[in-house]
């Protein structure tokens, strides 16, 4: 069991330790191993502005589809949860039907769609198919996080004075505040590394994960692999950093 462990632990490691090392190489073009060691490649970053352009529309599409979806994702959750009504597995179905249907579809879908509706913004049509994505990932740790909580905490605060509003916000809201941060990286990571549904809209920006594939397809220098080894470096320090004091003081005292 050990032997077969430390294998599985090999073959995931091994594509970061060649990235890493295409990206340290001093030669002009991707080998590995390197023809000696350089940073070159990662202060060549600096002269890519397309690079900068696209990491900085990722970024801002992340965060923004990442909180939209939290956003929507409780009030669908307070209806789903807390309602009954005609049609509620339906809705639930329809919520979660991105997961189900593949992203070549998906991406297909939103080009025929946006384009019949004369709508060529990158920035638009990009923002809404990365908050339509992302929503089934918050939809499912949302509404299982609020079926956990009891409707009898809200009623009891609303019997003491509380307006219906306040005793949500200040009695189920800090209970399901850790299923919401989940809720939030989930989308995040999801918004940031979308490729396939996002290349079909990349008119007039592109996002990053379609410009390191541009980039790797049409030029054979390691700067793309620089990059992709510092967004490795960031995930590392950001999770390493999250556990250790966000966690930590989210669970403070349960």
């Amino acid at each position: 069991m050990r032997l077969l462990g430390g294998g599985l632990i090999f073959l995931l490691v091994m594509p970061i330790v060649i990235l890493i090392g295409v990206s340290l190489n001093a030669g002009v073009e991707q080998a590995f191993p390197p023809h000696g060691l350089s940073l070159r490649w990662y202060q060549n970053l600096a002269n890519r502005n397309g690079f900068l352009d696209a990491a900085k529309l990722t970024l801002a599409l992340a965060i923004g589809s990442a909180a939209v979806s939290v956003m929507a994702s409780v009030a669908a959750s307070v209806a789903l949860s807390r309602y009954s009504f005609p049609g509620r597995q339906a809705v639930v179905t329809l919520l979660l039907s991105p997961l189900i249907v593949p992203q070549v579809v998906v991406g297909m879908g939103f080009l025929v769609t946006l384009a019949a509706l004369g709508i060529f913004s990158s920035v638009i049509s990009l923002s809404i198919l990365h908050c339509v994505i992302t929503l089934p990932f918050t939809v499912r740790v949302v509404l299982a996080a609020m079926d956990g909580v009891a409707p009898s905490l809200e009623q009891a605060a609303q019997s003491l004075g509380a307006r219906p509003v306040r005793a949500f916000f200040e009695i189920t809201i800090p209970q399901i505040a850790p299923s919401l941060v989940a809720a939030g990286i989930f989308a995040f990571v999801t918004s940031f590394e979308n490729f396939t549904a996002s290349q079909f809209l990349v008119w007039d920006r592109t996002t990053l994960p379609v410009a390191i594939y541009t980039s790797i397809q049409t030029e054979n220098d390691p700067t793309a692999a620089a990059l992709s080894s510092l967004i490795v470096l960031i995930v590392v320090v950001f999770i390493t950093v999250f556990n250790r004091f966000v966690l930590k003081h989210m669970f403070a005292g349960k």
